[in-house]
């Protein structure tokens, strides 16, 4: 039995991930099937041509990606490498793909950034989606990579597929078109089938929301996600066949003059005394409380399982203090903390390949990615905890770039303006002087009771 070769594993990997990956994003988009308990049901419902969803699959993550926003980095003692770094950060537009990045490892549980030098020498790094990378590590140690690979189809509709070591690139196309593509066999060595790579590192860096196994932030929410399409399509139908009330009649007079409209008055004859009495009346309308309810409640158990803020699913009976918004977060804030804590040991790394890349070394534990505020933030709050923090001893400059996330350039800024400030508040203070010392030499001290006793004496 032949031994299985990178390429065949590599094709295996990125073909078994198509299908669930697919199906997360289309949960994510709103793409969602409708689906029914019975086959019964099922068919019942078929002619039904409108579909009816209410995505709270969209919220779930994007709670989460709201708040892991990667602003810049810092490099401990080196304000050159700092500056370097984030105008690469800039000039890569990774600080805009950085927001693509975190989506897709929130929705399918991992994400890709490949960097290299282009050929005019500049830095370039990509976001990449997850259908189209995989990297295999070392079952011995778990954190080394082992390889890499990428998938794509050309301009030529044929697929093509990278392999990435330490050592080199290697360089694969199918023989013929993407679709038909079924297995490993059809790909052979590209024109130029592989490239060195001097920098002895695998140029692929894997973002991942959990390490134990891929596992979307989704996972838990899809069978709720579809139990709530269900509800909504059940209401919706019965608001169509049984919302309004139907009104019935019992006469064996001519019923087909009577029209249900406003302010119409309805003339029908008594009965005969012999045969069935004439009457009237109407059938009850279908509740529709009891879906809105079972909404609401499978609502809330998605907010429970996700830790997502109940405010963002459910209605609210008032508007909650901003004290006790944080307080609700709070779980949220938690989970969003881990997961940037867990991306930023791979941001850490690309950076320092990144600047390595522009030929400046720098060890990875020096670079610190900096994120906006995860948690909310009220300003009465935060300016009482700058208050307590001053009296405690903590310089204010300590405080706002340990606690507030303020970089250097922030931070001197700042202090430009306070000693701008003060030089203008001397400057008026001296003005002041001079123009009273002025009035008091032109009249008298600007008193005349003070300028008599001046002249007196």
């Amino acid at each position: 039995m032949s031994e299985t070769t990178d390429l065949e594993r590599a094709y295996k990997a990125l073909a078994n991930k198509q299908a669930g990956y697919n199906l997360a994003f289309a949960y994510y988009d709103g793409n969602q099937p409708l689906l029914y308990s019975t086959d019964r049901l099922r068919e019942l419902f078929r002619t039904i041509n409108v579909k009816f969803s209410q995505n709270w699959c969209a919220v779930v993550v994007d709670a989460v990606a709201d708040r892991l926003n990667l602003a810049r980095f810092t490099v401990a003692d080196n304000e050159r490498a700092t500056q370097l770094l984030n105008e690469l950060w800039t000039s890569t537009e990774l600080h805009a793909d950085s927001d693509d990045a975190h989506l897709a490892a929130l929705v399918t549980g991992e994400a890709y950034v490949i960097a290299w030098r282009g050929d005019d020498g500049r830095v370039e790094a990509y976001y990449n989606d997850p259908r189209l990378c995989h990297l295999f590590y070392d079952p011995e140690r778990p954190r080394e990579k082992r390889y890499a690979a990428k998938w794509w189809t050309g301009e030529d509709g044929r697929l093509y597929m990278t392999l990435y070591y330490p050592d080199r690139l290697e360089y694969y196309v199918s023989r013929g078109k993407a679709e038909n593509v079924s297995s490993a066999a059809a790909f052979v060595p590209a024109e130029v089938p592989f490239a060195e790579n001097p920098f002895g590192k695998i140029p692929v860096f894997h973002l991942r929301r959990d390490r134990r196994i891929m596992k979307s932030e989704l996972v838990n929410v899809i069978s709720l996600q579809d139990a709530i399409n269900k509800l909504l399509a059940d209401m919706m139908v019965a608001a169509e066949f049984g919302a309004f009330r139907q009104r019935w009649i019992i006469s064996n007079a001519d019923v087909d003059r009577l029209k249900n409209a406003p302010n119409e008055i309805w003339s029908i004859p008594a009965g005969d005394e012999q045969g069935q009495h004439t009457q009237v009346g109407e059938f009850e309308q279908t509740d529709l409380s009891g879906y809105l309810d079972a909404i609401d409640r499978l609502a809330n158990s998605v907010a429970v399982i996700t830790r997502t803020p109940k405010q963002y699913l459910l209605r609210q009976g008032g508007d909650p203090s901003g004290e006790a918004l944080i307080a609700m977060e709070s779980p949220l804030v938690k989970k969003c903390a881990r997961i940037a804590e867990r991306f930023s040991i791979t941001w850490r790394r690309l950076a320092a390949f990144m600047l390595e890349l522009s030929g400046v070394s720098i060890d990875e534990s020096a670079i610190e990615p900096v994120y906006d505020p995860i948690e909310t933030v009220q300003p009465r709050t935060q300016a009482e905890i700058r208050q307590i923090s001053t009296q405690a001893g903590l310089p204010l400059r300590t405080i706002l770039r340990q606690f507030e996330g303020w970089s250097d350039a922030q931070l001197q800024k700042m202090e430009q303006d306070q000693e701008m400030e003060q030089a203008a508040a001397q400057t008026s203070l001296a003005a002041a002087l001079v123009e009273s010392q002025r009035r008091f030499d032109q009249g008298g001290g600007g008193n005349g009771r003070v300028g008599e006793g001046a002249a007196t004496g």
